[in-house]
């Protein structure tokens, strides 16, 4: 059985951070992850939409501002394949930038899944590679450091296929911008999936329950300027607006919408619940 000082769970920005911190102090420390490491934000959030609104911001500039500059290019093609491997790559160089992080520190780094025996003891099982077969190890430590994250909300009547009703993880991993898609939620993450979809040629109708966007999260003069600049690109906005329920009908989806007390129907290939 091993022995640490510290055991980190979860090495997204918070876990590797503090695993790191500790090492620093002189504490014998490991960090548990049963994916990859820097966790959601990395891998299959922040990071990876981050890549994808750069790659939208320049086939925008090539489409609308080149021309201006006197520019003379051909109607530029997106390969969406070639994209999402791109944009893979970026994720696993920076995950590869904290295992090295990591390593450098002298962090023990543990794949699999971590459940506790005892308030001193933990037992991290994951798959061997190639056989399938669970491997166990159990840890000892004085102390535990839990950064597990988060995990998209359901609401009910959406529930995620990671088909055509899709949590941020799935829009992520789309492999083309669909048609038309209904964003439900105008919070940071909707809107720049919905923002980047929106310059792929994707036709984007926002639900926001509430009056603004970025209710909450920013200065209602920084939610206007995001307001307008949506708007400017074509990305319809439904305020005081809730998703009541969906129903396919044939290669399609209707959206059930109560804007301001009165039901409307969306149609649309693409259900994003953020």
């Amino acid at each position: 059985m091993q022995k640490f000082d510290v055991v980190v769970v979860g090495s997204g920005p918070g876990g590797y951070v503090a695993a790191i911190k500790s090492a620093q102090l002189g504490l014998n420390t490991a960090i548990i992850e049963r994916e990859a490491l820097g966790g959601v934000c990395l891998n299959v959030g922040c990071i990876p939409s981050k890549a994808m609104i750069t790659a939208a911001h320049w086939l925008d500039k090539m489409e609308n501002d080149f021309p201006q500059m006197g520019f003379e290019i051909s109607k530029p093609k997106v390969d969406y394949k070639k994209l999402l491997t791109w944009k893979q790559s970026v994720c696993d160089r920076m995950s590869s930038g904290v295992s090295q992080l990591l390593k450098g520190n002298k962090v023990t780094i543990l794949k699999g899944e971590g459940q506790f025996l005892n308030a001193n003891q933990i037992k991290v099982s994951s798959l061997a590679n190639g056989n399938g077969k669970t491997t166990e190890e159990t840890l000892e430590s004085k102390y535990f450091i839990l950064a597990l994250g988060s995990r998209p909300i359901q609401i009910p009547g959406f529930e995620f296929d990671e088909k055509n009703i899709l949590s941020s993880t799935g829009a992520l991993d789309l492999d083309k911008a669909p048609k038309r898609v209904v964003t439900i939620g105008g919070g940071y993450i909707g809107l720049e999936i919905s923002s980047y979809l929106k310059k792929f040629g994707t036709e984007v109708t926002v639900v926001e329950a509430q009056s603004s966007l970025l209710a909450g999260v920013v200065d209602p003069e920084c939610s206007q300027v995001v307001g307008r600049r949506l708007k400017k690109k074509g990305v319809k906005v439904l305020f005081n607006a809730k998703a009541k329920s969906q129903k396919k009908v044939g290669s399609e989806y209707h959206v059930t919408v109560e804007v301001n007390g009165k039901d409307e129907v969306i149609k649309t290939d693409k259900i994003l619940v953020t």
